[in-house]
């Protein structure tokens, strides 16, 4: 993260640094110093969680275009501790990353190898429950949640097709994947779009023979 991705965030909200500060929870006078540096140098990423969750609450309150190139380079830094804590949840392999501009190829892989696990696939099965919580979202979420759930219960599937689904509702299930899911709103996201994601998948390849 760089100084300029800072007044990007000033000019877009149109705060002051003392407005923008008590949302980071950072007083003005260090925004103010960190704006006098030049606009290459980084800022210290100890600031960094905070400022990602500032933008995630400006953005929720309709303050912040979330498309602006400053606010999607700052909100796909993740920490290395936090993303590799995703990862060892996952299960996924060391090294293995999620391009945020969206490669469904890339979430399709990782979900393959999320669903391929044994326990993955039992903590989806003891927890039907919490699975069909997320039902009430909406009925778009509805809809996805049933289609992989029947998916993962089709006798017209091999197993093998199967995991993906097993993937994608264990992504669902754990608090810890790519955007914290204790985020108002936008820890959800995600979830949306990969449980999204992987219906298309199956919608591609079986059609209406599930």
């Amino acid at each position: 993260m760089i100084v300029s991705q800072i007044s990007s965030l000033l000019k877009e909200t149109a705060y002051s640094p003392e407005e923008l500060g008590k949302v980071i929870g950072v007083s003005g006078m260090t925004l103010r110093r960190w704006l006098k540096k030049p606009e290459q140098s980084a800022v210290l990423r100890v600031y960094i969680p905070a400022i990602r969750d500032a933008c995630y609450k400006l953005i929720s309150e309709g303050k912040l275009d979330p498309d602006l190139p400053a606010v999607r380079a700052i909100l796909s830094e993740v920490p290395s501790g936090e993303y590799q804590a995703a990862l060892r949840n996952l299960g996924l392999r060391h090294g293995f990353e999620i391009d945020r501009s969206g490669s469904e190829d890339q979430i399709l892989s990782g979900l393959l190898q999320i669903g391929s696990q044994a326990d993955k696939q039992n903590e989806v099965e003891e927890n039907s429950g919490k699975v069909f919580s997320f039902k009430k979202l909406g009925d778009e979420w509805s809809g996805r949640i049933t289609t992989l759930w029947k998916v993962i219960h089709s006798k017209n599937l091999a197993f093998p097709d199967k995991v993906v689904a097993y993937g994608a509702l264990f992504y669902l299930l754990t608090p810890i994947d790519f955007i914290p899911d204790h985020i108002p709103f936008f820890g959800l996201l995600d979830d949306f779009g990969v449980l999204g994601i992987a219906v298309a998948y199956y919608a591609k390849r079986f059609g209406g023979g599930l």
